[in-house]
């Protein structure tokens, strides 16, 4: 059993270096676990929802689709982080809260956090290159771990959104245009803790999104919603300050979002596909789709990426529960979120 653990725990540092190196205070990759993503709405759709995001987790994709939020809600996601759903090799978790202020005025506060526990330290290796360890056997690592260490890493955002509207005079013997315009912003707290070494930091996002009505613009009731998002991540620059003295700076990462939901012939019944674009790093390209059945059942897929994704959705008196199964080279991702409305 504790050979299959340590293999287990092999294998997810293996994952960290080549797909999620979170734990390793590289600039590159500093709070790179606040890149895995929250809510498994938006995850089924292929992480697309800068343009469309209209829920409690918009404080993570765009915070100005939190606007659209008339009643309080509670909301959290559970997932694993590779590893099967009851022993993950790591635990990635969401809790938060959502309050509206006025009809145009939104708050939020949520908290995301990534943990990791019994990660196996090896003695540094003996000799000077393979060829020392191959023909001298007191050189060789026995494979058996010095110690171990867990890292947990946190996240904490408090987010403001306002609704702005505007209608949009075509002119004389033309019609008014409905036009939303909400913004929104977050302000970020982060913290790190990796065996002895531990890290804080601050940042903010800031986030704009523009929806126009369709069945006005052309006086056409079967017509849907266009809308373009905009979220500027970590803009001020953030950094994580370590207790070893060492800074990691997260770049800034503009984030592009496009979305149109067409209401279907059967009433209540519409259709959404969105795509996003990202700049950080070498960029990325994601594109989803969601079609909602009466408002109570949906169904999602997309493509992260090369990544493939699918789930589905209910809502039921005050409760709603989505599901997003995520591919991946390495191993499937599960999340599983729930919104309770008050």
């Amino acid at each position: 059993m504790n050979h299959l653990r340590m293999r287990r725990k092999a294998f997810f540092l293996g994952v960290l270096l080549t797909a999620a190196p979170a734990l390793f205070a590289v600039s590159r990759y500093a709070n790179a676990f606040l890149e895995i993503g929250v809510g498994a709405r938006a995850l089924a759709m292929g992480s697309a929802a800068c343009g469309l995001t209209d829920d409690a987790m918009s404080f993570y994709w765009n915070p100005a689709g939190l606007a659209y939020i008339k009643r309080a809600q509670l909301s959290g996601m559970v997932g694993n982080q590779f590893g099967s759903l009851s022993e993950p090799l790591g635990n990635y978790h969401h809790i938060g809260l959502t309050l509206p202020m006025s009809d145009k005025v939104v708050i939020a506060a949520n908290w995301i956090r990534l943990a990791v526990d019994g990660i196996p330290i090896f003695d540094e290796l003996q000799g000077h290159s393979y060829y020392d360890r191959l023909h001298n056997l007191s050189l060789r690592p026995s494979g058996d771990a010095e110690g171990m260490f867990a890292d947990v890493e946190d996240a904490f955002l408090f987010s403001f959104s306002r609704q702005n509207e505007l209608n949009w005079d075509l002119g004389w013997m033309f019609h008014r245009v409905r036009v939303d315009m909400p913004i929104g912003i977050n302000l970020k707290f982060m913290r790190q803790s990796m065996g002895s070494g531990t890290a804080s930091g601050i940042g903010m996002d800031v986030g704009a999104m523009l929806k126009l009505h369709m069945d006005d613009l052309f006086q056409a009731g079967k017509l849907g919603i266009i809308s373009l998002g905009m979220q500027l991540q970590d803009f001020t620059r953030t950094s994580m300050n370590w207790n070893t003295k060492h800074q990691d700076f997260i770049p800034l990462n503009v984030k592009w979002g496009l979305a149109y939901t067409q209401p279907l012939p059967i009433e209540g019944h519409f259709f959404s596909i969105a795509l996003d674009w990202d700049s950080r790093w070498n960029g990325g390209r994601h594109v989803g789709v969601e079609y909602s059945g009466f408002g109570v059942f949906f169904l999602r897929a997309g493509f992260d990426n090369s990544r493939f994704s699918v789930g589905a959705g209910l809502r039921f008196w005050v409760v709603g529960i989505d599901y997003a199964f995520l591919s991946h080279e390495l191993d499937a991702l599960h999340r599983i979120g729930c919104v309770i409305s008050f």
